[in-house]
């Protein structure tokens, strides 16, 4: 925002400085426009400069392992030392293992035909770390000094998990079946219908119609062979496995596209506000310019938790997409398509659901366009700029009381 108010300064004194109060006014309302811009461009969910900020690099690798930054649509081979960032993908194939140390000191070691997303899609107004695990296991070791600075949490097609101790394995596998086991601290595992806390050597395991979260004691699970049993289930039976998944995407896509719609009309309500506040301004009209100048502040905080719910429901969308489109490769590789019956409504389906994943992306990009921080820094400058206004006037305005509490 610094940079943004050096702009503005050098912009206004190229104008000139000599403005009566209706240019001053509408000065204000055009420097709020092009502001909401700025902003726009700045707070895009694949665009936002948390991705240019390296998360951690890789310190460990062997076998087959690839990395596909956030706007790249190729994938890389992984190397050792190689940095890794907001919005990267990194999977591993049949032999390849990869272990992540984070900037803060966190480890995630990923097992073989495993792939992860990290923090693809975080709101603006959430202080939140985010893992995405399509399919695969992984191994998570989380610093003290983060969980206390910001939630963790890893996702996954049947359930979210909520980060609340340091060491814990998460298993994802191919016909929905989820593993967690915890080693030390405790996770909070939410299938959305059910929600239980484990503690250190706790465990359970879900699939993707489990209601009822069963918590086990002393809990060891056999990874390999539940892993194996995942993809036999999945090749004897594609069409009811990726059915389900399928249907999961067109009932989270609809329910996405009303929180983005609601926002949208948020957003409207705010501006209509905003312009009712400076033309009571504008009349000297005191009680009107408070009035509506409280509605935008209880607009703002609305949008902000829509936000955040738009960023969580697009999460769970994006995990879905990911596992669906490893039925597709499946479906399609020359060996494993042998053995997959009902591979035949998976290539069928893949079509639809890229064009579902492109209008996702489309929605994504529309409800995060603006958050509640933003907002409210749009708002402090705009303040700073009738503050100005009136030293250049030198003499008290009645809105000066009223500034204090927005």
């Amino acid at each position: 925002m610094n940079k943004r108010k050096t702009l503005w300064r050098c912009r206004e004194k190229e104008e000139g400085t000599e403005r009566n109060r209706r240019g001053e006014i509408m000065k204000n309302r055009l420097f709020s426009i092009g502001l909401t811009s700025i902003i726009i461009s700045l707070a895009l969910t694949r665009v936002c400069l948390a991705e240019q900020d390296q998360l951690g690099q890789i310190t460990f690798l062997s076998g087959d392992a690839q990395v596909k930054g956030a706007k790249e649509t190729v994938w890389r081979k992984a190397e050792l030392n190689m940095p890794v960032f907001f919005g990267d993908n990194i999977r591993t194939r049949e032999d390849g293992k990869v272990t992540i140390t984070f900037v803060d000191g966190s480890l995630l070691k990923i097992h073989s035909n495993t792939h992860i997303a990290l923090n693809t899609i975080v709101s603006p107004v959430e202080k939140k770390s985010s893992v995405l695990l399509f399919f695969g296991r992984m191994w998570n070791k989380v610093s003290r000094k983060v969980l206390k600075m910001k939630a963790v949490e890893i996702q996954t097609p049947t359930a979210v998990l909520g980060v609340r101790g340091t060491e814990f394995e998460t298993g994802a596998y191919e016909d929905g079946t989820m593993i967690v086991r915890v080693d030390s601290g405790g996770v909070t595992v939410d299938n959305e219908i059910d929600r239980s806390t484990l503690s250190s050597n706790e465990g359970t395991q879900l699939s993707l119609v489990t209601r009822k979260i069963k918590t086990e004691p002393d809990f060891r699970p056999e990874w390999e062979r539940i892993e194996k049993t995942s993809r036999e289930s999945l090749f004897a039976d594609g069409e009811r496995y990726g059915g389900h998944v399928n249907k999961e995407i067109y009932r989270r896509r609809d329910h996405l596209k009303g929180l983005v719609d609601k926002a949208k009309k948020l957003s409207e309500e705010r501006e209509r506000f905003l312009s009712l506040a400076e033309e009571a301004k504008e009349r000297g009209d005191e009680i009107g310019y408070e009035s509506s100048m409280a509605k935008t502040k209880k607009i703002n905080k609305e949008i902000g938790d829509l936000n955040k719910r738009i960023a969580f429901y697009g999460r769970r969308l994006e995990c879905h997409f990911g596992l669906f489109s490893h039925y597709g490769y499946l479906a399609k590789h020359p060996e494993y398509s042998k053995q997959f019956r009902g591979k035949e409504f998976i290539l069928k389906q893949l079509d639809n659901i890229e064009m579902i994943y492109a209008e996702f992306n489309a929605m994504i990009e529309e409800g995060m366009k603006m958050s509640m921080e933003d907002m409210e820094d749009l708002m402090d400058e705009m303040k700073e700029k009738v503050r100005k206004f009136r030293r250049k006037r030198e003499k008290k305005d009645p809105f000066d009381e009223m500034d204090e509490d927005f």
